[in-house]
Formats: structure tokens, sequence, C-alpha cells
């Protein structure tokens, strides 16, 4: 009876694992702290701050989606603020910083909803 109840599952498991292999793992952390280093170069290199408050705004409704709003204004949003006020902190970047850090505030930009 077992064997049968197990076999009838394991359909139903095979999806379940499936599906969750489609999501990206998020841990709100590591994600705030990448994107505070991108935002803070980026204000520190130039780039007005209405488009850095609208990346922002983005990339916290991103992260609500993909783990709720609880974890994103306890884990990801804190993390964000600390290193972005770190990189804002920092002596002004080398102009080859600037550019990188244009770039890759630019890809971050681009993959706003």
């Amino acid at each position: 009876m077992r064997m049968r109840a197990a076999l009838c599952l394991a359909p139903l498991l095979w999806s379940v694992a499936a599906s969750a292999q489609d999501k990206p793992l998020v841990i709100p952390q590591a994600e705030g702290e990448k994107h505070g280093k991108i935002f803070g170069r980026a204000l520190a290199c130039g780039v007005a701050r209405e488009r850095v408050d609208a990346a922002i705004a983005a990339g916290r409704a991103r992260m609500q989606a993909a783990v709720g709003r609880a974890l994103t204004d306890e884990r990801y949003l804190l993390s964000l603020d600390d290193a972005l006020r770190l990189e804002t902190s920092l002596p002004a970047p080398s102009p080859a910083a600037c550019e990188k850090g244009i770039a890759a505030f630019e890809r971050l930009e681009k993959t706003a909803p």
C-alpha cells in the first residue's frame, strides 16, 4: 500500500522539483549590496539622481515580486542603503571605474520592468 502511494506521489514531486528549478535563488541581502554598490558608483560618477531613484524603485518592485514585502524591506533595502552610503562616501572614482560603473548601472536599468 505504501509503495503504491509513493508511486502516485512521484509525478507530483517531480513537477514541484522542476518548477523550483525554474526560479533562480534570490538572496535579498546579497542583491541589495550588489545593487547598492552599482547605484552608489553611478551617483558618484554623475548619473542624475532621478535615474538612480527610478532604478531603485524598479529593483524594489522586482525584489518584492521575488521574495515578498517583508524580506524586501528588512533585508534588501537595508543592505542596499548601506552599500549606497559607502560608495558615495568614498573618494571620487577614476574615469575607468566610472565607465564600468555607468555601464553596470545601464545594464541594471535595462533589466527594469
